[in-house]
């Protein structure tokens, strides 16, 4: 439905003479606002509906005699868009009719194609309710018993309905899939208007996943002397990659749209005497998208959508679904379209989480192994519906675990189906263990954030907000995705719906009782949010699952013992014969043995691998018992069935050892190598395509991999190829004594090499060019470096491969192809696995060819990393430049630069570049000559540095430029300066008054005068989404400002009261510190030991004492709190660093020799400076030394990136920004933990130290090139005056001050026989410089100097 000011477009003269065949009539008023349902039929039609005011019965009904007149003289069965009923007071939605395979778009509609049948014209406009609607027919060739048309696709028809939707003269809406339609709008900018005012689509036994016949139909069609195979019709057969990743695209879309699909229960006859089949099963009618409304139609396929009168029973399902959904659309047409995602919200929001892959994958893999009647039991339990019906704002958990034969991730899926078909908020997640992707808080998390983005307009605003704060949260922490996304944002949302969050297969997790401890924070939020967790009881789970606050109501629920849906599943499935009375014993028997075979297995591994085992099992003995005709048939079955985990696991390998096809054992093999040790779930798609050569020869490929792997891999509707557990990917992974087991390294060879295969094709780069790159090119470009690690060492067709991509421009080709996915961060995991790969290399490498091939290796994995930090947004801009534009960037012994940066053909010059090897300087800031920074501070997209002049100098931390509203000046002497988490705002406290500056435009939003007494600021602090600041000053006291006043004036939050401990002077405080949420503050003091107090009260906490006797009486000079944790990192004047617990008394030390301190912004990693000019960065759980770095000067000042991929420091006349491989390898990892401490630790042993060496930089302060030759000269910071050459480079030094002045200014005679410079003491220099005209150096001379 089209909910949203959609207006028709007049045609050109031309496209009116080619649909003058077309219905005529009154076009609708600009101005007037339509929303869209589309509806499809049994022969893969669809629908729009416009809504209307609603209007009397009588004068509808005259309407429609009107123009049921008007229409009986038209083409019975008019092609195109086609309005066929129009109220004449407007509408508000539109609704659309499209016809399927040998339909049109009026016999479709019409019962023995009687006119006075064709519901959508003559009963329709008689209801209340629809008679507000515009009704719309879409007709299109799809006789397929006619010549021609052989190359016609799905696209096609999708391509002309979009046409006439925009062009159409009165007559536009939607095709013979309006989910193709749909995504086609989706992706074609010129659309967008149509596609925004889609609200809702209803199915009419539609095939989402195909019909068996379609095959069938071809084959019958090419034995016709009539017409040849249609590609539209084998684009319809089961399963068909052209509907796979039709659905795969459109489940990204469908959450938008209210979705209704009917299905047929009886068999349609073809024609050959009694001869009746079902076309359409219901697995292919239905989508199974969570919400989605699904009904039964008692019809067969041509008459699910064909009525005998109003009164049918399976016209009044349909007509009440369609007067639901338009109903729907008129109380929220205008008041809820903020509701909707624009596509650059969306796009923005998916970058911003990392989210490249929806839950709902997972969710419709669960749903379509639910069996209808089975799960009921839950929906109705007590403790159920007391955690979903809870009347108060709180928040509150359920827990299910256990439990034998239950099925847990099935009965997830049936929750949450329920709750979005009760319009309530849901959100969920599937933690799949062999993802290990899905097993991380990280991904958890972002995934709920994304969710509740798409429904709460409030919280996406929020969100995209914080983009300017340069988190990067992918790689970022769970704990601070947790604070960021949840704590700070969605826990202050007011007036916030319920939200109820499903998480299945919760035990898989890696670290399930971090997620519980974050779990712990829920009774703060003004957002209630109900949490259903389900997976196994563990020890570990159940002693923190106690721990949780009263006030969240935590409770959990044991779902062991309940077999009412094995039961379902036997009742509707048992076919077998004999009495209700035997068939009954069988059904107790069948759930007996299941049960106690599988009991021991449930011990040894756990209780969702009992569940899938038994459902497994009795799916086996089911079939087995259908095809028995004796009693003694019935027992020699279940004696047959294997008893236990290790029998039933070996019966399905044997299945394929025993297979007398070498070629299907070979196929079977290498499918099973894919799915046991593929990275990620694969498509049906994508492994056709990585098994070219053996998919090549295989009629039905989806049905041979499920028929040769012996049962091992399931797929579910959405053509995803899995294991059907991870029991059975270990059973099939150990390698001792098995009928058929995958050898690990071998498995990971294969899929390495067939990875090189793909990213190694020929033409790759064209066909990226025109978006038709290979459905494998995802997954090997993300993967192949993982196999690589894996594969076995010594293996010359691994190394030969790999030499081959890396000297080629195939590597060029993907790194384009991840600047175009937006997963440039794949580079980093690359570095890292060729770096252990080449580890290898050194220990076995003898011959020089190994050497030579080892030193490639080790080049290119520096480079990955070092791309990524220097040129990573020129890539996201234009994935292209990598080609021609980034090699001669880069350094001379790179191995980028040597390969492609030198080449002759490139189309870039860049002469003049100093380093031959990758440095971690990533940028110097000079601030000119005197200007000296005493402080810095970096967040959002910022880098300020307080200059002593009172001034504050800003940079842009992506291209390092002095932002145009830089310098902000406060005019008096500042002592603090401060940026919000943005890097929008500015605080700096001067000796009189604080002003807060806006740093886009420099304009000082308000100035307010300081306290008489002249404190001066220790601590500042923006919070409450900056309207307050919280300053700490000298004299113990912490004030605050409302900045939402506009005259704002100094409030008392606490004084603090310190008392003087004996044997310790206490004097004026030297040093706070202020934590993230303003609820902590430290204070340091010359005399007297470190003090932690809570500001409300105020109460002190406790001294923090040196860890051993010190005849240092343990001044601290810098102090930080923990972002996320009520901790202390600290440093004392003789360089010791210190961690205190204040409520614990715990303290940990180290030194440093350091007299610089800062703290990472999630708290992972702290770093040191020294006046030697030494930086040192560390893990802040263990005090590991992670990177170190030395440079010249002292450090004045240090601060980390918000990403965590950089730090900045300023030496006081010049600032750097430094960006070592280390810290963004750390980050790569740090994105995959859990974000528990243990978990922070161990990271570390990944680990080693890296160190660099960075010398002093001269900058260039002047360039001036002469106005004739190639000759061009520069000046530096330190008073030396160089001659260079465009192609020769540097030739000469003409002139170094003794004094080390700057030089200002630079000029050329205008024959350019002369230079001439002054330096920052005013002296002038004038120079002749006669060029060689061979390769010497030209002749310079000093014709003269003055000052």
């Amino acid at each position: 439905m089209f909910n949203k000011p959609f207006r028709f477009s007049r045609k050109s003269s031309k496209d009116l003479q080619a649909g003058s065949q077309r219905t005529q009539s009154q076009s609708p008023s600009p101005s007037s606002s339509t929303s869209t349902l589309a509806v499809p039929t049994q022969d893969n039609s669809r629908a729009s509906t416009p809504v209307f005011p609603r209007s009397s019965p009588d004068s509808h009904a005259r309407r429609v005699s009107d123009h049921t007149r008007r229409n009986s003289e038209i083409d019975p069965s008019p092609l195109g868009l086609n309005v066929i009923y129009a109220p004449k007071n407007g509408q508000k939605v539109d609704v659309v009719f499209i016809h399927g395979l040998g339909g049109t778009s009026r016999r479709t509609w019409s019962k023995n194609e009687d006119p006075e049948l064709f519901w959508p014209l003559k009963f329709l406009p008689l209801e209340v309710d629809v008679s507000l609607s515009r009704i719309f027919t879409f007709g299109y060739d799809a006789n397929f018993r006619t010549a021609g048309s052989i190359g016609t696709s799905v696209l096609d028809f999708a391509k002309d309905l979009l046409f006439d939707l925009k062009y159409a003269k009165d007559e536009q809406m939607d095709d013979l899939n309006i989910g193709n339609a749909y995504i086609q709008g989706q992706n074609d900018p010129k659309y967008e208007s149509i596609i925004k005012a889609i609200s809702a689509i209803t199915f009419l036994a539609t095939p989402h996943r195909g019909t068996n016949l379609a095959e069938l139909l071809n084959r019958i069609l090419r034995s016709t002397f009539i017409t040849s195979s249609k590609q539209y019709i084998s684009e319809l057969a089961r399963n068909s990659f052209t509907l796979q990743k039709l659905n795969e695209q459109f489940r990204h879309i469908a959450p938008r749209l209210d979705i209704v699909s009917f299905y047929e229960n009886q068999p349609t006859s073809i024609g050959l005497k009694s001869a009746r089949v079902m076309i359409l099963e219901k697995d292919s009618s239905v989508l199974g998208y969570p919400g989605e409304t699904s009904r039964a139609l008692n019809a067969d396929h041509h008459n699910v959508c064909k009525y005998d009168g109003p009164n049918d029973p399976n016209y009044i399902t349909v007509r009440n679904a369609l007067v639901s959904l338009i109903s729907k659309i008129i109380l929220t047409d205008g008041s809820d379209k903020s509701r909707l995602l624009n596509r650059r919200d969306s796009q923005d929001l998916k970058s911003l989480l990392a989210m490249t892959e929806l839950p709902d994958t997972d969710y419709i893999f669960f749903r379509d192994q639910w069996a209808p009647g089975t799960n009921d039991w839950f929906l109705e339990e007590k403790v159920y519906l007391e955690w979903l019906r809870v009347r108060d704002s709180t928040s509150s958990i359920l827990w299910l675990h256990g439990g034998a034969a239950t099925g847990k991730s099935v009965l997830s899926s049936s929750i949450i189906n329920s709750l979005v078909e009760q319009g309530i908020s849901c959100q969920y997640f599937f933690i799949r263990f062999g993802d290990q992707r899905k097993r991380t808080s990280s991904l958890l998390l972002r995934s709920i954030a994304y969710q509740i983005a798409r429904s709460v307009p409030d919280f996406l605003q929020r969100v995209l907000r914080l983009a300017d704060e340069g988190i990067d949260f992918e790689t970022a922490d769970p704990r601070t995705v947790w604070e960021r996304l949840f704590k700070s944002v969605l826990f202050h949302l007011k007036k916030v719906q319920p939200l109820y969050w499903i998480i299945d297969g919760f035990d898989e997790a890696d670290d399930p009782r971090a997620i519980i401890r974050l779990f712990s924070d829920l009774p703060s939020s003004s957002t209630p949010i109900r949490i259903l967790l389900v997976g196994r009881n563990t020890p570990d789970i159940a002693a923190i699952f106690q721990k949780l606050p009263k006030m969240l109501n935590a409770r959990a629920k044991n779902i062991e013992g309940h077999v009412e849906d094995l039961c379902c599943y036997i009742h509707q499935e048992l076919n077998m014969y004999g009495s209700p009375q035997f068939k009954e014993g069988i059904v107790r028997r069948i759930i007996g043995d299941a049960q106690n075979n599988f009991l021991v297995s449930a011990v040894e591994h756990s209780i969702l691998c009992q569940a899938v085992l038994t459902h497994q099992w009795v799916r086996l003995a089911v079939d087995k018992l259908n095809l028995s005709h004796t009693q003694a048939d019935v027992e020699l079955a279940l004696q047959q069935l294997p008893v236990g985990m290790e029998a039933f696991y070996g019966r399905m390998a044997s299945s394929i050892a025993q297979n007398p096809s070498v070629t299907d054992r070979a196929l079977a093999s290498t499918v099973l190598q894919y799915a046991t040790c593929s990275l990620r779930v694969l498509t049906v798609a994508e492994l056709s395509q990585a098994l070219h050569a053996e998919a090549s020869r295989i009629m039905d490929f989806q049905r041979s991999l499920v028929d040769l792997s012996g049962g091992f891999v399931v797929i579910d509707n959405s053509g995803n190829v899995s294991m059907i557990h991870q029991t059975a990917r270990e059973y099939l992974l150990r390698s001792n004594d098995r009928p058929f087991h995958v050898e690990r390294d071998a498995a990971h060879k294969q899929l390495f090499l067939d990875c090189m295969q793909c990213l190694t094709t020929t033409g790759l780069r064209a066909k990226i060019k025109v978006n038709q790159k290979p459905e494998f090119l995802d997954y090997a470009a993300n993967s192949w470096c993982f196999h690589l690690k894996a594969t076995p060492p010594n293996c010359k067709e691994v190394d030969e491969t790999l030499s081959k991509f890396l000297t080629g421009h195939w590597v060029l080709t993907w790194i384009q192809v991840l600047a175009t996915n937006g997963q440039l961060r794949v580079l980093i995991r690359a570095s890292k696995h060729l770096s252990k790969y080449s580890a290898r290399w050194k220990e076995e490498a003898v011959a020089q060819d190994d050497i030579a091939t080892q030193k490639l290796i080790g080049s290119w994995a520096e480079d990955f990393v070092k791309i990524v930090g220097k040129f990573s947004t020129v890539l996201r801009q234009n994935p292209e430049s990598i080609y021609k534009l980034v090699p001669p960037f880069c350094p001379g012994n790179s191995a980028i630069y040597q390969q492609f940066g030198k080449m002759k053909d490139k189309s870039l010059t860049v002469s003049g570049l100093s380093m031959e090897n990758w440095e971690d300087s990533f940028a110097r800031i000079s601030f000119g000559f005197g200007t000296y920074a005493s402080s810095i501070s970096a967040a959002g997209a910022q880098i300020a540095f307080l200059i002593s002049s009172g001034s504050v100098v800003l940079h842009d931390s992506s291209i390092f430029e002095e932002a145009p509203a830089s310098p902000i000046k406060h005019g008096e002497r500042v002592y603090r300066m401060e940026l919000n988490n943005t890097g929008t705002l500015l605080v700096t406290y001067g000796y009189s008054t604080t002003k807060i500056w806006d740093t886009s435009t420099g304009k000082c939003k308000m100035s307010v005068k300081n306290i008489e007494s002249r404190p001066r600021p220790l601590a500042m602090l923006l919070t409450n989404e900056n309207t307050t600041l919280i300053v700490g000053t000298d004299d113990r006291r912490i004030r605050s400002l409302d900045l939402s006043h506009t005259a704002p004036t100094w409030q008392l939050l606490a004084e603090l009261e310190e008392p003087e401990l004996e044997g310790h002077f206490l004097n004026s405080s030297n040093h706070m510190a202020l934590s993230k949420d303003g609820r902590l503050i430290a204070v340091a003091y010359r005399g007297h030991p470190l003090s932690a107090w809570e500001i409300e009260g105020p109460m002190h906490i406790g001294h923090c004492w040196r860890k051993r006797e010190e005849i240092a009486r343990g001044e601290v000079i810098e102090a930080v709190w923990h972002p996320h944790y009520p901790e202390v990192l600290g440093l004392y004047i003789e360089g010791v660093v210190f961690k205190w617990r204040p409520y614990d008394d715990d303290i940990d030390e180290i030194a440093t020799g350091a007299s610089k301190l800062a703290i990472s912004r999630d708290g992972s990693l702290f770093a040191t400076g020294d006046v030697r000019g030494t930086v040192k960065v560390y893990t802040a759980s263990e005090f590991c030394l992670l990177y170190q770095l030395a440079s010249e000067d002292a450090v004045v000042g240090l601060v980390f990136s918000p990403d965590l991929n950089r730090f900045y420091d300023t030496r006081g006349y010049s600032g750097n920004a430094w960006e070592p491989s280390a810290l963004m390898r750390f980050a790569e990892q740090r994105g995959k933990s859990t974000g528990s401490r243990s978990e922070s630790e161990s990271l570390t042993q990944s680990f080693t130290i890296s160190k660099s060496r960075s010398q002093r930089i001269d900058s260039i302060t002047v360039l001036a090139g002469s106005p004739i030759g190639r000759l061009y000269c520069c000046g530096t910071e330190k008073g030396a005056v160089r001659l260079h050459d465009r192609e020769r480079g540097q030739l000469t030094d003409l002139y170094m001050s003794k004094s080390f002045l700057s030089i200002e200014q630079m000029s050329w005679s205008d024959d350019g026989r002369y230079i001439c410079f002054s330096d920052v003491s005013k002296k002038i220099i004038i120079m002749s410089i006669t060029p060689d005209t061979g390769k010497l150096d030209p002749l310079v001379e000093t014709k003269a100097t003055g000052s």
